[in-house]
């Protein structure tokens, strides 16, 4: 639709007393219900009223900066409630607010291609199209956060919308993108930092771990860039004709097809140390306001090492292997399984896929979301042996396509319930390793029960055995494995 074109049934969002109505209850009311107010006013430009392009980029736009504030108090309800049942509703509010505002912009994007009146160098274009990417870079947070890949359809949104700025040498154009702060940004950098976070291996951190790394990107932005030659150390390519996800270069190609763009991460990577050692002096810095210190110190280590100037190589082999395995959450109700206790055994819902040395991967059609999350500690129960073992999530994958893919870390092949005494109190355990005077053992407790310290007593059957508590190995919702010596 033209610029001046007459317009009926005007969307009620022209007139500037609705607007200013409904940013300020945006602004002021709580998180979940301002986001659903918002996807209500994004998905209004698809039916409500047609528009004029300049106006419904001016609305869109303002209805996105009014959002910023609150997703990020969404992000943090989501991380409080992680392991709860509400954690479902914030990651969906979050979810479907990008779908909305992808879609809106994708109206914006239609009206302004057929729009000719505006010039290819217009600002309004120049801001809308890093407003796309920056809309995905956001949403691959949210997706990360329930292990799913950004969508095709907005990998491609983003791709286009670069792709589009190259073209009309818009790429390094500052854009003002917060009202009244000096806060500007460029195409290429917001393009950068969507494919930052796709090579972050999200799949391998815990939510919490996920945000600190959005938030380490975001700081590394500036020191991160595409490349039309590829270099050596560890690299991905990003295919601008074909618009698919960037991937690992395991080679250096002989020729350069001119629609591939190189991502260099390791060059930040000492820049991820410098921070590190800052952090260990200093505190936290104010950007990583909301995390703990060892959520962003881990975000850091996994950085920098799936940025390295080496790629990460798995450690063993991995052999396909077939079978039915049932797995368990919950130190108590392991425990009781490991022991024969428990009245109730899980169902064998999970099939082996894979298995090595120190771990196995396992698939099932749906997502349990008690065991599909990194650092959960689980039991599972091989059926051809008959015993359980303890083993942690490591890696999470999910599509509604191909179900859950779960790649678990052997902990211990011999589980071993204990009941523990440090004088004043007892409680239950799992001894992890055979105990052996003089040598170490690592116990899976819930948190806050064994100290460092003084000694425990391991009862083990009729046999009492001294521990001398170290320090928490591991840790992660509702368990710590701690390091002992045998006395």
């Amino acid at each position: 639709m033209g610029v001046g074109t007459p317009v009926q049934n005007a969307h009620p969002l022209l007139q500037p007393q609705t607007l200013s109505q409904a940013l300020t209850e945006i602004a002021t009311n709580a998180a979940p219900t301002a986001i659903v107010e918002l996807i209500r006013w994004l998905d209004s430009f698809h039916y409500e009223a047609e528009l004029d392009v300049s106006d419904l980029a001016r609305l869109v736009v303002a209805l996105d900066e009014a959002a910023q504030p609150q997703l990020r108090q969404a992000a943090g309800l989501y991380l409080s409630n992680v392991f709860g049942s509400r954690s479902v509703r914030y990651k969906a509010l979050g979810r479907d607010f990008h779908a909305s505002l992808g879609r809106a912009y994708d109206l914006v994007l239609a009206g302004l291609a057929s729009d000719f009146s505006i010039a290819p160098s217009d600002p309004l274009r120049t801001e809308v199209l890093l407003r796309t990417v920056r809309s995905a870079a956001g949403e691959m947070k949210w997706a990360a956060f329930d292990y799913q890949d950004l969508a095709p359809e907005v990998w491609r949104r983003a791709g286009v919308a670069y792709r589009t700025a190259h073209v009309t040498g818009g790429l390094n154009t500052p854009v003002n993108v917060r009202e009244g702060r000096e806060t500007r940004s460029t195409i290429n950098r917001e393009f950068v930092r969507l494919v930052a976070m796709h090579c972050a291996s999200l799949d391998q951190l815990s939510p919490d771990r996920i945000e600190a790394a959005d938030k380490l990107v975001r700081y590394l932005q500036h020191s991160l860039e595409l490349s039309d030659q590829p270099a050596s150390g560890s690299l991905f390519s990003v295919d601008l004709e074909s618009l698919a996800p960037p991937r690992r270069c395991v080679s250096l190609p002989d020729d350069v097809p001119p629609a591939i763009r190189y991502f260099r991460p390791a060059d930040a990577v000492p820049m991820l140390g410098e921070l590190g050692n800052a952090m260990s002096e200093a505190g936290l810095d104010p950007v990583f306001a909301g995390l703990s210190a060892p959520s962003v110190s881990a975000a850091i280590r996994h950085l920098s090492r799936q940025w390295g100037p080496v790629p990460p190589m798995r450690q063993y082999r991995r052999h396909q292997v077939k079978g039915a395995l049932a797995l368990a959450t919950g130190l108590g109700f392991i425990r009781s399984l490991i022991s024969g206790e428990a009245l109730l055994c899980p169902a064998a819902a999970w099939s082996l896929l894979d298995a090595s040395r120190n771990g196995f991967g396992v698939a099932s059609p749906v997502m349990d979301p008690a065991i599909c999350r990194v650092g959960a500690l689980v039991g599972a129960h091989v059926g051809e042996t008959g015993r359980w073992v303890l083993a942690l999530v490591r890696r999470v994958r999910f599509s509604d396509a191909d179900g859950a893919a779960v790649g678990l870390q052997t902990v211990s092949n011999e589980p071993l319930p204990a009941l523990f005494d440090d004088g004043s109190r007892s409680w239950s355990g799992i001894l992890c390793d055979p105990v052996v005077r003089g040598r170490s053992v690592r116990v899976a407790c819930e948190p806050g029960f064994m100290r460092s310290g003084g000694h425990v007593f391991a009862k083990l059957g009729a046999r009492m055995v001294k521990l001398e508590p170290g320090k928490v190995l591991m840790s992660g919702p509702g368990y710590q494995i701690i390091g002992c010596n045998v006395a």
